[in-house]
């Protein structure tokens, strides 16, 4: 018998641990520290996550860095829009490379998080982009 509890949510979850150690983005929930997903399912799993060496380095990192920002890991949704946007407005995606302009986004839209780079965004996010576009140009030539 599996010991997932499957009432529980990635905010739910979220909300059993103090402020700003985990946090929830559309239905997934993140490690604020480490940026990457945890399974909320299981209160064990987020507790051997806290535990990990990697998160205790990076937490300690944190806190010698506390006067910066902390940016958190965003879902598929935000960075499709962001791809989204610079095809519409045909630009190039190596763009986004561009480390003062890949700072300057992060630090100052709301939804955008921490940009992946211009080979994952050509690999995972601009094909979504290709289809959606395709599909509601379907859309419209039907009568």
């Amino acid at each position: 018998p599996s010991k997932k509890i499957s009432s529980i949510s990635a905010r739910g979850r979220c909300a059993q641990y103090p402020k700003n150690i985990f946090h929830e983005s559309g239905g997934f929930l993140f490690c604020s520290t480490c940026n990457v997903p945890v399974d909320y399912s299981r209160k064990a799993s987020c507790d051997k996550h806290l535990e990990t060496a990697s998160h205790k380095r990076k937490a300690e990192a944190l806190q010698s860095e506390k006067g910066r920002e902390q940016k958190v890991q965003k879902t598929v949704s935000e960075l499709f829009e962001l791809t989204e946007v610079f095809c519409a407005a045909n630009l190039p995606l190596k763009t986004l490379d561009n480390v003062t302009l890949k700072e300057y986004l992060e630090c100052n839209l709301k939804n955008v998080g921490i940009i992946p780079s211009l080979s994952h965004l050509r690999q995972f996010y601009l094909p979504r982009v290709f289809e959606n576009h395709v599909s509601k140009m379907k859309e419209k030539l039907k009568i």
